[in-house]
């Protein structure tokens, strides 16, 4: 564009010389004795030469040329020289600003296709939920060749998400597609570190999958090319399996806060995943468990296992009120086994109450008072039984205790039977 330009000033340049009549030239130099600059005179042809010194800061050595008057050219002229210098300097890019948009400066053909399109009617559908499986992809993830093939002309730079922008026609009987080549990697690296099955990143593996079987559940990445008209399309590589490495999230940085509710569930721990290891102690507690959110559908046959708990982890601080019932224990699940020999088990409050003592070093068992000795009822260790129907001395009262019977009416014994010592 320099050198057009260049050359458009010099056509200009010697047009206007041109046009003006010829003129001599008598040539003076300049040497000792001279009175100021030689007096130019046009006489005759103009001869060859410089039209000033080669250095202005030095005295000039050869003849000096008075420069010829420029005459000007007409405005027709002018115009229509600067009209073609402009046609030279128009832009061929491929993207121009459009308000505030950027587009191509010439149409484009976007291709998408779908596995089936209801309400199809000249080739066109009327509602975005009238395609099934739109994708830009011609391959679905089994290898199978969609069904649609859509065709959307427009200068936008990005492709259009709405497939009822797109024209519609089945892919039956089309030529020149190739089956899509797939493959997963198991890698746990970064998306710019993995490479491609063709050239695999350092330390990834690409495995083969088989035309018609779908992405193994293992997956963590899955890469596809397809071939149209023995031309190769690029390799898309997306994340199909969540993976996060240690080395990837900086300690605290995912607390209670950045997680959604609801959004860890089973099937988002890998067996094994969470360990005792991997949890911090106090990290799960009574208050960041919901009410009702561990039920018997989400422990795993045999995960809670005696060495899985802490001594003394569970005790009934920590069992909400009614939270065990009969359906909350499987069967045979509560063998002698699996019950300490010092337990003591509580029915009822206050002195309304019946209990099985293990801890206690004389009664095992008695029921009717909170102490074991002023219980009217009671069993101790050594197989001692007392029965007291009243345990006040005033009342009237059957006592049978140790080899002792006595009846008593109001606070007169009236009967013993037994030991009568």
């Amino acid at each position: 564009m320099k050198k057009k330009f260049e050359g458009y000033l010099k056509d200009l340049a010697e047009a206007k010389i041109n046009s003006l009549p010829k003129v001599n030239s008598k040539m003076h130099t300049l040497g000792p004795g001279s009175m100021g600059p030689p007096k130019l005179t046009h006489m005759g042809p103009r001869p060859d030469g410089p039209l000033v010194p080669s250095n202005p800061g030095m005295k000039a050595h050869g003849p000096h040329i008075a420069p010829p008057f420029l005459g000007k050219l007409p405005d027709k002229e002018i115009e229509k020289r600067l009209k073609a210098v402009e046609k030279d300097t128009e832009s061929n890019e491929l993207v121009e600003k459009v308000g505030d948009q950027y587009e191509y400066t010439k149409e484009f053909v976007y291709l998408a296709y779908a596995s089936a399109l209801s309400n199809l009617a000249n080739n066109r559908i009327p509602n975005q939920s009238d395609a099934t499986g739109f994708q830009f992809s011609p391959f679905s993830q089994a290898g199978t060749l969609m069904a649609f093939r859509g065709f959307f002309t427009n200068k936008s730079i990005y492709q259009s998400g709405d497939p009822t922008d797109y024209t519609w026609q089945s892919t039956s009987g089309m030529t020149g597609y190739t089956a899509s080549e797939r493959y997963y990697s198991v890698s746990t690296k970064r998306l710019e570190e993995l490479g491609n099955p063709t050239k695999p990143g350092n330390g990834v593996t690409w495995v083969v999958i088989n035309a018609g079987s779908g992405i193994p559940s293992a997956a963590i990445w899955f890469a596809e090319r397809f071939k149209i008209n023995s031309v190769f399309s690029h390799w898309s590589i997306t994340a199909v399996g969540p993976w996060v490495g240690s080395d990837f999230l900086v300690d605290g940085a995912i607390i209670e806060a950045k997680i959604a509710a609801n959004a860890i569930t089973v099937n988002k721990i890998l067996n094994g995943a969470i360990q005792a290891g991997k949890i911090a102690n106090n990290a799960v507690t009574a208050d960041t468990i919901a009410a009702n959110s561990i039920v018997a559908g989400k422990i795993a046959t045999n995960a809670i296992t005696a060495g899985k708990i802490t001594a003394g982890a569970i005790d009934a601080s920590k069992i909400a009120a009614n939270a065990i019932t009969a359906n909350s224990i499987a069967a045979n699940a509560i063998t002698t086994g699996k019950i300490s020999a010092s337990t003591k088990i509580t029915v009822g409050t206050g002195n309304n109450i019946g209990v099985i003592d293990g801890a206690d070093s004389t009664y095992r068992i008695y029921a009717g008072h909170a102490t074991p000795a002023s219980a009217p009822f009671s069993v101790k260790q050594n197989g001692e039984v007392t029965i007291q129907t009243s345990t006040s001395s005033s009342a009237s009262r059957l006592v049978i205790s140790g080899d002792t019977i006595k009846v008593f009416q109001g606070s007169t014994l009236r009967v013993k039977i037994g030991n009568l010592a």
